[in-house]
């Protein structure tokens, strides 16, 4: 639906949502989630990557789960009502998005599956999530932890996050619960008086990241002899059409 306003339009539309992150570490295997629920609290396009002038294109939480769909297919609509100045020009897209995100899944170590489970301990901001070995496997609440706070491997660093996209801002590491998270446009977008339909194509293949502490204490956290988890990134690629 398209309704010209002087220089500007109304567009209702759907959006693919995707996400994110992270590193490898030592002692430690990928496998691929059942599950992988990320919450949206906002969504805006972008002048620039620092996003210093944007058009608010979403305001509303809600849930996608990345994992639920073929690698390109469309996870949910993010709909609201929103202007674009014809003929302004985006470069970016920037999401505003939980830390805290729900994982499904089972990573097959040397000598143990590393399976999120429901008896697991959720994580934090200083402490990764962490089951005992040989679990069942069901949803587990993974968090984005802080700087260095990942057990066995003191990470992650800054640029394991930077280098994906997050925005590192000073009130969201290491108090808050949100963060911004900023990818490029596959081609940069020129709003004109055609109906765009903004998508992205991602893969949650060897999403799902697990080690196993076998230091002999407890590490950021997380206890010997305990699986620890974290999520990386499926390489969203996000169009405008």
């Amino acid at each position: 639906m398209l309704v010209i306003k002087s220089k500007s339009f109304y567009i209702i539309f759907s959006v693919i949502i995707s996400f994110f992150m992270f590193i490898r570490c030592a002692y430690s295997e990928l496998a691929t989630p059942s599950s992988y629920i990320v919450t949206v609290n906002s969504m805006d396009l972008c002048e620039d990557a620092a996003c210093t002038n944007y058009a608010r294109l979403g305001n509303v939480s809600k849930n996608f789960d990345i994992a639920s769909v073929s690698a390109s297919g469309d996870v949910g609509t993010y709909v609201d009502e929103f202007f674009l100045e014809i003929g302004k020009v985006y470069t970016h897209a920037r999401w505003n998005l939980n830390r805290a995100m729900s994982l499904t899944g089972t990573v097959e170590l040397t000598g143990v599956d590393c399976a999120t489970a429901a008896n697991g301990t959720a994580g934090t901001e200083t402490v990764a999530a962490y089951t005992a070995g040989d679990q069942t496997e069901a949803s587990l609440n993974l968090f984005m932890v802080d700087l260095g706070k990942l057990a066995n491997s003191g990470g992650p660093a800054a640029n394991d996050y930077t280098s994906k996209g997050v925005q590192l801002v000073s009130d969201d590491f290491p108090y808050a619960t949100t963060f911004d998270y900023i990818k490029e446009l596959e081609k940069t977008y020129t709003v004109s008086e055609e109906v765009p339909v903004i998508s992205m194509s991602f893969n949650v293949t060897n999403n799902l990241g697990a080690g196993y502490n076998n230091s002999g204490s407890t590490q950021n956290g997380v206890p010997n002899n305990r699986c620890y988890y974290w999520v990386e990134d499926p390489s969203p690629i996000i169009s405008i059409q």
